[in-house]
């Protein structure tokens, strides 16, 4: 009961909230859903800036993979009220289901986005289950990089970030990659290598845009 009053109430803050926060994009033409792209995408980022595509791209019916863990129930009504549509499944749990659920909504002509090292880390890695769904659903990948100018780092395993009032933040795009369906593993882990370290160099670049 205590948790279906708290849980709304923190919604209806972080929405207000929200209001005060200015985003841009470093750049990003033809792969910000903001920035006429042409195709859809899995866009990939780390869990620690969650709450930043969640108030940024909100209402536009992007599709996010959440656990089937209890944060993940708090994730989901969160992401929900943004206007996200919500696949549940993780690799611990569920992960057939929600890939098989990910590719349906992708071929509804969807947007996929993924945070690579939830739900339990480690942190700043990227996981398998982006590389498979680009091979089952023919999407290429496109890691993001982002940055709060002023923030709280908790003390999770992933230093979850909660953005100030009245916050900037700025996106960073890598470079979308395509994944065959037919690809070898070693070139699969390869990709996946490749993507995590583009993912800590924009990560790096956005943080350099504030002077850190």
């Amino acid at each position: 009961m205590l948790f279906n009053l708290v849980l709304p109430a923190g919604i209806f803050l972080l929405k207000l909230l929200s209001l005060t926060f200015s985003f841009s994009e470093l750049n990003g033409a033809g792969i910000s859903p903001y920035q006429d792209k042409k195709r859809r995408y899995i866009y990939i980022f780390w869990h620690s800036i969650l709450l930043a595509p969640v108030c940024y791209y909100r209402n536009m019916g992007i599709v996010s993979l959440v656990s089937m863990s209890k944060d993940g129930e708090i994730a989901t009504r969160v992401a929900q009220s943004f206007g996200f549509v919500i696949a549940r499944g993780s690799s611990f749990r569920g992960a057939a289901k929600g890939l098989m659920e990910l590719k349906k909504l992708a071929e509804e002509g969807r947007d996929i986005t993924i945070n690579t090292d939830g739900p339990r880390g480690p942190a700043e890695s990227v996981g398998k289950g982006a590389i498979y769904l680009a091979k089952l659903t023919g999407l290429a990948v496109v890691p993001f990089g982002f940055a709060w100018g002023n923030r709280i780092r908790l003390t999770s395993w992933d230093r979850f970030q909660v953005p100030l009032p009245f916050s900037k933040g700025v996106f960073k795009f890598g470079t979308p990659v395509e994944v065959g369906p037919e690809i070898p593993e070693e070139d699969s882990e390869n990709i996946r290598k490749k993507l995590e370290q583009e993912l800590k160099t924009l990560n790096s670049d956005c943080e350099a845009h504030f002077g850190r």
